[in-house]
């Protein structure tokens, strides 16, 4: 299963029915696709909706810091949504190798300290008041590798979950 597919599946399961969801550009769009009936989805990109306040923003981040600081692309646009909890879709490195999840953004900070859920290909990781937790992780792949594509301080939580996907 390609990367992208594992994080869109995962992140689907974030939406539950009837809410109030936005949809960034990128991998989210793939998201939308896979939502429940009822669930009302706004699109970030669209600026002529107005909208409203919602329960969750899904965007794919550039960059993440371990204290839920969001990095976005240049011009996303995003700048007057509200939402009671941002999810952030990323790979888990870049094209490189590099880690997307860190200790400091290197990118400028769209909105700090917003994002509460990381949904990787790997893993997902919560943002709490005690660090970055891994919380889930994908079959097959071993939290060491893990820890080592992560560029932040990563604790494995006690009750560690295989995604399910």
């Amino acid at each position: 299963m390609k990367p992208q597919d594992v994080i869109v599946r995962r992140a689907a399961k974030e939406i539950s029915g009837k809410q109030k969801v936005a949809i960034g550009r990128g991998i989210p769009e793939l998201v939308q696709r896979a939502v429940l009936p009822g669930t009302e989805v706004f699109r970030l990109d669209d600026r002529n909706a107005r909208i409203p306040a919602l329960k969750i923003a899904v965007v794919e981040a550039v960059e993440v810091s371990q204290a839920g600081d969001l990095c976005l692309t240049p011009g996303s646009g995003y700048a007057g949504v509200e939402a009671e909890e941002w999810v952030a879709v990323t790979t888990l490195t870049d094209p490189s190798g590099h880690p997307k999840i860190v200790r400091k953004c290197r990118s400028k900070v769209f909105r700090p300290h917003c994002v509460k859920k990381i949904i990787t290909e790997k893993g997902v990781f919560e943002v709490t008041e005690k660090g970055l937790v891994l919380t889930e992780v994908r079959p097959g792949v071993a939290t060491d590798d893990v820890k080592k594509q992560t560029g932040a301080s990563l604790h494995i939580a006690d009750d560690l979950k295989l995604m399910e996907l």
